[in-house]
């Protein structure tokens, strides 16, 4: 039975092999044809981007609250997407280490034949399926395990970190719509003024109307710029925006109030950050100690699980290890000049990340005192712009011209301050514990649905093998 057995797969490998030795000739399409192929692919999509640009751009429509701005953010945003991969693949790393553990199998068909002999081949070839294991560094394997446990940790924590950067750009762009807004509003309320003085023929009054028409054109330019940030943030374009602040968190903070002495609530994310760093260099170090020791390594070798030849069988008596050891005595230096470059090196590195941590204190005690003159200056602005409204309606205010510039100036000044008040505040944001736990673990719960929509994506289907095949060997669809 098994020789039977064994006389059919050979035939299948036999009639599989000629089949691939006929066709690995002609499957492939002439380059001249691939080329001009993938041109046209090239094409379509040039020309689909100016046809989009003729028709006055994207079409799109993105009406979403905050919290719908937050799920579409999960699956759609690149630097998420990017982070989610660089964390896959270091979960990858820690279950490959065990992976490596198991056995692996290989199957081996040959003969050999002379010219005058060549139609009887493989029709008595030797057949044998072989197995394996690598075990490499035995003593290395609690180190590796170590190490890629500390690498998941640390790209599980740039992966949130990422998230709170991500989330604080789409706030930043929900309240950068706000301040186009009240950019907007000043615009209309010149557009009154100008109106007012319509009839009156002076050479300041024109003046007026190509400041105001340069302003809205400048305004105009600033929404297309906002349009393309929310599509590059979404990946995908968007002519019709309209971000509902609906829900948006109320980012506001008493600068009186804030303690950042509180390490648990302040900055915990970026010091486990800098905790995994000082591990990854304190690890450099021992293992560059580690290789004045001696090292020792298994081999396992087996002869093949079956063979056709000779009548040779499986015995597990037969297995060979082959243990050994060496001991690198570093006779030539080259060991101790490296720990003498790390030892040389390491007072600059220890200086360098003091001074990023004092940089970075000295920025939070900065933005606290800033966001305190940031406040008062608000306040007073937007106390003087609606006793200025009120001169300018109740006709106090004489001159066209001056009410209009010093209208613009105030709404100006009020947007940068706004801006820069949003600026700070989201930075506090970004080390603040206490306000992600809800957000964070949202993101949480969404990891494996993201995986699985991405891997069920048309674009991830498209470079399956069958379609793969298709490009290179399969005839062009007629248009």
């Amino acid at each position: 039975m098994l020789i039977h057995l064994n006389t059919l797969f050979t035939k299948f490998l036999v009639i599989l092999s000629g089949a691939l030795l006929v066709s690995s000739c002609i499957w492939m399409k002439p380059v001249d044809e691939r080329i001009s192929e993938a041109r046209d692919d090239v094409s379509d999509k040039y020309l689909k981007q100016v046809r989009l640009h003729q028709n006055g751009g994207f079409r799109g429509k993105l009406h979403i609250t905050w919290q719908q701005g937050l799920e579409k953010m999960y699956l759609a945003n690149p630097n998420l997407i990017q982070a989610d991969y660089r964390m896959l693949d270091a979960k990858y790393r820690q279950k490959q280490v065990w992976r490596n553990m198991i056995p692996g199998l290989s199957v081996g068909l040959s003969d050999s034949k002379t010219i005058k002999d060549i139609g009887d081949i493989f029709s008595d070839s030797s057949f044998r399926i072989n197995s394996f294991i690598s075990l490499g560094n035995l003593l290395d394997l609690p180190s590796t395990v170590y190490t890629n446990k500390l690498t998941y940790i640390g790209s599980a924590l740039q992966s949130e970190n990422t998230m709170r950067q991500q989330v604080i750009t789409l706030y930043r762009l929900f309240q950068e719509q706000k301040l186009h807004r009240i950019e907007k509003q000043a615009l209309d309320l010149e557009s009154q003024i100008l109106a007012s003085i319509s009839g009156k023929d002076a050479s300041d009054s024109l003046d007026m109307k190509l400041r105001h028409k340069e302003a809205i054109e400048n305004y105009e330019r600033n929404i297309k710029d906002w349009k393309t940030k929310v599509g590059d943030f979404f990946m995908s374009g968007f002519e019709d925006i309209y971000l509902d602040p609906n829900g948006i968190p109320d980012i506001i903070y008493d600068p009186n109030k804030l303690d950042f002495s509180d390490t648990k609530r302040w900055g915990l994310l970026q010091l486990n950050l800098l905790a995994l760093e000082n591990i990854a260099e304190d690890g450099r170090i021992l293992d560059t100690y580690l290789r004045y020791l001696p090292t020792a390594n298994l081999s396992v070798s087996a002869p093949p699980l079956y063979s056709n030849t000779n009548g040779q069988s499986f015995d597990p008596a037969n297995i060979r290890l082959s243990p050994s050891f060496n001991w690198n005595l570093d006779s030539r230096g080259y060991i101790g000049r490296q720990l003498y470059r790390i030892k040389r090196e390491q007072p600059l590195r220890d200086w360098r990340k003091d001074r990023r941590t004092r940089e970075e204190v000295k920025k939070l005690f900065e933005g606290k005192e800033l966001l305190i003159k940031i406040k008062k200056e608000l306040a007073e602005l937007r106390a003087a712009i609606e006793i200025y409204k009120k001169a300018v309606g109740s006709g106090l205010v004489k001159d066209p011209q001056k009410a209009v510039q010093t209208m613009r100036n105030l709404k100006e000044k009020e947007v940068r301050l706004m801006a820069r008040e949003i600026e700070i505040c989201s930075t506090f944001w970004l080390i603040d514990e206490k306000r992600w736990r809800p957000i964070t673990k949202r993101w949480l719960q969404t990891r494996k649905q993201r995986t699985t929509l991405r891997e069920n994506s048309d674009k991830y289907k498209e470079l399956n093998f069958k379609n793969q095949v298709k490009k290179w060997a399969g005839k062009k669809k007629k248009e």
